[in-house]
């Protein structure tokens, strides 16, 4: 015996103006104990990007600035590393009326320019021009050792506004700041489509 079996509902149809029903002369009704299950192609895709945590934690992304110093003399580097934090601190308090609140190098408003004004004149990378901004990038796009910073599989991931440093990769040493932190959208849309 078939597990699909015709039932009472009212077939498809339509109402005219008068308010009477008319059904679709064609179309009968059918419905399976079974249906829950049927398999719907392109929207099981849409559904399971929805009820799959995975998607967000793949497609974090971030935008971040940095300060990257260069240099063998590792004494040299951490010296400069530490007083460009240290000046970034201290102009941070000025410009928050000296208030020296705890909270004010987490305020992203705050530190952003004063941060990027600082990359302009000491940074040792090409982003310099742009103040150091390395755009939105997502997990593996960056050296290994942001994505431990920026993307923990442990722990709870950085909030925007913090600042990470002083941070060694092959490049030499830098100083992050955080500036965003989002899930890419594009990403699961492109997932889909495959």
């Amino acid at each position: 015996p078939s597990s699909t079996v015709k039932t009472s509902l009212q077939r498809p149809g339509y109402r005219n103006n008068n308010g009477s029903y008319h059904q679709h002369p064609s179309v009968t009704c059918l419905t399976s104990p079974t249906l829950s299950a049927l398999q719907l192609g392109f929207f099981d895709s849409i559904s399971a990007a929805f009820a799959n945590n995975d998607y967000e934690a793949q497609d974090q992304r971030v935008r971040a600035s940095h300060i990257l110093i260069k240099g063998d003399d590792v004494g040299y580097v951490m010296t400069k590393i530490k007083t460009i934090m240290g000046e970034l601190n201290e102009r941070v308090r000025e410009v928050d009326d000296g208030n020296a609140e705890e909270g004010a190098m987490s305020n992203i408003a705050l530190v952003q320019p004063i941060f990027s004004e600082l990359a302009k004149r000491e940074s040792q990378c090409p982003s310099r021009s742009e103040g150091g901004d390395l755009g939105s990038f997502g997990r593996g796009k960056m050296a290994p050792e942001f994505d431990e910073l920026l993307f923990p599989d442990v722990g709870e991931a950085p909030p925007v506004g913090a600042l990470l440093g002083p941070v060694v990769t092959d490049f030499g040493v830098h100083i992050i700041l955080l500036t965003e932190r989002s899930v890419d959208i594009d990403q699961v849309e492109e997932k889909l489509a495959r």
